[in-house]
């Protein structure tokens, strides 16, 4: 792709052009990550990370697979740059994870007089708690219907607009972005997606939010839905392998569609997502339904965030952080999830999480959460049961 070349051009002149212009007396900050601010103008260069590591205790059970040996882990170790030169702007981010090392968002974004242009690795525009980064998500895992159905970056080149009402983004994607920063794709696929959001601000203060996308993929190899319910650290239940060679037969595309919803009201908030996928290319077109409901309380009266410009959640910043001698934010919060995995012969599968988060800094926060699931298929059934804990610091 002729763009993704030129995208890493782009990149090669920000990141060499930026020292120099940090040089020139620009003001630095610690907000919490080291920052740097022209005293003339809008633009800046910051340091960007997160780290979460996690502990999970799991009571597995499944006729198809042994418990996870693993009760530990560092979930993500991300560290990168961001920056703004004019109306261009640089993300570059890179995940550490010693277990599967990645690329993650890799972008440059131009700001144009209506609207912007992007052009790099990120994700397709579906579902509000996809968009909604992990250093903001309530549970330590997003909902079932974001892996089952690979919600997730690919190299692309997309359009964003924003009023004070609707977002509205769509874009072209290519292939997963290949292990670098080359801006090369690691496979043949393509596909296209969008996304429209619409909120408004109600009398009593409240918000709401609504929003539909759609995604539609060409599979190169085919596609697999498969989940680890709710826990990274427990095992995936079985899979619906539509790959090359699978008995089910090879996928070569498949359609998303996905509403959301999601309502703000002082220190509550609730949200609820549902998405169906059909595959074309086996036999009788399968399609698969999967969707959640979700609310929580944050109990120190703190309201939860929300970004009109992209439609999704912001984070929370507790009012008396514990570096200000006061206790943090606590929330406490519940989502049932459902997948139905029927047209592949495997059933449903279900879970419960209940989570309790403690904000201790804008920028740290330590989550509980307990996990139940349970995939009841036609002739067996597997369960996992995890209470899971997760020390997270970000900026």
């Amino acid at each position: 792709m002729k763009s993704l070349k030129l995208a890493a051009a782009a990149l090669g002149l920000f990141v060499t052009t930026a020292p120099a212009a940090i040089s020139q007396a620009w003001e630095f900050s610690m907000a919490p990550g080291p920052r740097w601010d022209s005293p003339t103008t809008s633009n800046y260069f910051k340091l960007r990370g997160r780290a979460y590591f996690d502990l999970a205790d799991v009571d597995w059970s499944s006729p198809l697979s042994t418990a996870p040996a693993d009760g530990e882990e560092w979930r993500t170790v991300w560290a990168g740059i961001e920056g703004q030169i004019g109306q261009l702007k640089l993300v570059a981010e890179y995940d550490w994870q010693p277990d599967n090392p990645a690329p993650v968002d890799v972008h440059l974004t131009y700001r144009l007089p209506v609207g912007s242009v992007r052009v790099g690795n990120f994700k397709t525009m579906n579902s509000m708690d996809e968009q909604t980064s992990s250093l903001n998500i309530t549970f330590m895992e997003r909902g079932l219907l974001t892996d089952y159905f690979g919600i997730d970056r690919r190299l692309g080149a997309g359009y964003f607009w924003s009023n004070d009402s609707f977002s509205v983004s769509g874009g072209v994607y290519g292939g997963k972005m290949a292990d670098n920063f080359e801006l090369a794709e690691a496979d043949d696929s393509s596909g296209l997606a969008g996304r429209v959001t619409w909120h408004t601000e109600r009398a009593d203060g409240s918000t709401v939010h609504l929003g539909a996308s759609y995604r539609g993929l060409d599979y190169d190899g085919g596609v697999r839905l498969r989940n680890r319910p709710g826990a990274h650290l427990s095992n995936n239940f079985a899979a619906a392998d539509y790959r090359t060679g699978s008995v089910l037969g090879a996928a070569d595309s498949s359609d998303l569609f996905a509403l959301e919803a999601a309502l703000i009201r002082g220190s509550f908030w609730a949200h609820g997502e549902f998405a169906r996928m059909t595959l074309d290319g086996p036999a009788g077109d399968p399609a698969f339904d999967s969707g959640f409901v979700s609310a929580g309380y944050i109990l120190t009266g703190e309201t939860r965030g929300y970004r009109a410009s992209s439609g999704v959640f912001g984070g929370i910043s507790p009012d008396a952080a514990l570096s200000t001698g006061g206790l943090g934010a606590w929330e406490i919060a519940a989502r049932a999830d459902y997948a139905d995995l029927g047209d592949a012969g495997l059933g449903t599968v279900e879970t419960m999480t209940l989570g309790v988060n403690w904000y201790v800094e804008r920028y740290a926060r330590v989550m509980f959460n307990y996990v139940s699931g349970e995939h009841d298929a036609p002739t067996y059934t597997e369960t996992s049961d995890v209470v899971q804990l997760r020390l997270q610091v970000g900026f």
